[in-house]
């Protein structure tokens, strides 16, 4: 490790994460991992804190209820998890943030009244839109989108600010805007489509005064253990949302596999069962010249 002015620089060889904090918070293990493969970071000059920072909201026991609330939030889970802890620590990811005017040039289908049921149709959207793209070595754009929103509103970064542990960005500016036009145009074609009830869309986009802004998130990241395995979990530290992945239920998905091989099995014999034979007609004849004599048998009398 390295130290360079008031932080230490650590990178780690499993994840790539790498990570500037305070001397005097040890850290031992990387906070993305929880490896332990943590190498010196060269560094010729202290590295630059960001600018812009979106405060810390919840503190460790509200990260810990929000890791317990995203636990019981599935039935396939096993019981037996819901009273997990997790290892938390904070951690300031850095994201670049991009506002941009979207033209979105879109086509797709509408419902409407012919033989298959749609029709084509298109158009053009215009809308003042942003993104957040990490600069993380750690933290991928997939669990960035998932772990959205974050706010808009930041401050700027303090010195009291080095207690946590500060990720190094791993992205440059140029590159940050070049990955977020995908972004920008799964934004857009997802509020077109809600806007114009479109069933399937697609399109291309021009962006347009764009703007970028290196901030720092706020993040829980650590890990929680089950049958001897670690599972790593995420949280952000500003809404409270949870994304990671967890253990399922082995006797959950046997039974509900059970009832599915039972519900194939009936709907199989039902297939194979044969049709009712229609009945014979000399039967009907003979059954309705019987009911004739009867109703000439009582008129009679």
């Amino acid at each position: 490790m390295v130290a360079t002015g008031t932080w230490v620089l650590a990178q780690c060889d499993e994840c790539g994460g790498a990570i500037a904090f305070d001397p005097e918070h040890a850290l031992v293990r990387c906070l993305f991992c929880a490896a332990v493969a943590l190498r010196p970071v060269p560094a010729q000059a202290p590295p630059s804190p960001p600018s812009e920072v979106v405060p810390f909201v919840l503190d460790a026991a509200a990260a810990q209820i929000a890791f317990a609330r995203w636990v019981r939030a599935s039935w396939w889970r096993p019981r037996a998890l819901h009273g997990a802890l997790a290892v938390l620590q904070p951690v300031w990811i850095p994201a670049w943030r991009i506002d941009a005017d979207v033209e979105l040039h879109w086509a797709g289908l509408v419902k409407a009244s012919t033989r298959s049921g749609k029709r084509p149709t298109s158009g053009v959207d215009r809308r003042r839109a942003d993104v957040v793209v990490p600069a993380s070595g750690a933290v991928t754009l997939v669990e960035l989108i998932a772990l959205r929103p974050f706010p808009t509103d930041s401050r700027p970064w303090t010195e009291a600010d080095r207690a946590i542990p500060c990720e190094l960005p791993a992205l440059s500016e140029a590159g940050a805007i070049a990955t977020s036009h995908a972004v920008f145009v799964a934004d857009a074609l997802r509020a077109a489509s809600s806007e114009h009830a479109l069933v399937d869309a697609g399109g291309t986009a021009a962006l347009h005064g764009v703007h970028a802004r290196l901030d720092a998130l706020p993040l829980w990241v650590g890990s929680f253990r089950y049958r001897d395995r670690p599972w790593r979990v995420v949280v952000n530290a500003a809404t409270g949302r949870v994304i990671g992945r967890a253990p399922l239920s082995r006797l959950k998905l046997a039974l509900a596999t059970a009832v599915l091989l039972v519900l194939a099995l009936v709907a199989a014999r039902c297939s194979d069962a044969p049709a009712p034979e229609p009945p014979d007609p000399e039967i009907l004849a003979q059954a309705h010249c019987g009911s004739s004599a009867s109703h000439g048998t009582t008129a009679s009398r």
